[in-house]
């Protein structure tokens, strides 16, 4: 039989940390990239374009897809 108690320990630790995370008081939303899900702390230029947020990483990838579709031609 295993040792149960070092996943105990674990289970506990983890519930300690969520019960730590929820207590903070987050005023602020965190704004998330649409495509890829990064936070505007990951990538600073976010831009806005019919109610949703794409990073310029992610804008960037689709226009070099349009831009490959077009000279393909």
């Amino acid at each position: 039989m295993g040792d149960r108690s070092k996943a105990d320990a674990r289970k506990a630790e983890v519930g300690r940390k969520f019960e730590e995370a929820k207590s903070k008081n987050r005023d602020t939303r965190l704004v998330r990239c649409q495509s890829c899900r990064k936070s505007e702390l990951q990538e600073p230029i976010m831009v806005e374009m019919g109610g949703f947020l794409f990073c310029s990483e992610c804008i960037t990838a689709a226009y070099g897809v349009v831009a490959g579709r077009k000279a393909g031609r």
